[in-house]
């Protein structure tokens, strides 16, 4: 399988996942002139943008993070969004969220690559964030959908 249809198969795999989490979800399309994110999702009046990284050589290389993304990414947040993340699957160690800034941060501080020991502690794993919703709805159970 190719590295581009491997990643096609991640982000149709995120997708699912976030879904089947009650979170809408569009995919997009991929595209000639490349998109600046792979999915965008929204749950409990918060929209989430993420760009899916399929790192199956166990590291990510910062400087495949484009110019367009970078400017999705920032204006996502300045209009009123949550953080734009990177989902980053490493065959070994799961999949990791990883706060846009946070790998600017590490770029603008020298790092030309990560591996998923640094997105564990810059970000978190894709199973304890949807834990948080989970608990939050435990807690706003009361919701009348008549």
């Amino acid at each position: 399988m190719s590295n581009k249809s491997t990643g096609t198969k991640f982000e149709r795999e995120f997708a699912d996942t976030l879904a089947e989490h009650w979170f809408w979800v569009h995919l997009f399309q991929d595209n000639k002139n490349g998109q600046p994110c792979d999915v965008v999702a929204a749950r409990d009046g918060h929209a989430y943008l993420f760009d899916c990284k399929d790192c199956q050589e166990g590291v990510f290389p910062l400087e495949r993070i484009e110019e367009n993304q970078h400017n999705a990414m920032q204006l996502f947040f300045l209009t009123g969004n949550e953080k734009g993340m990177f989902a980053m699957r490493f065959p070994e160690d799961g999949i990791y969220l990883v706060p846009y800034d946070r790998l600017h941060e590490l770029q603008e501080a020298g790092f030309k690559r990560i591996n998923a020991s640094i997105c564990r502690t810059q970000g978190i794993g894709l199973e304890d964030w949807l834990e948080q919703f989970e608990k939050r709805e435990e807690s706003h159970a009361d919701y009348n959908w008549k």
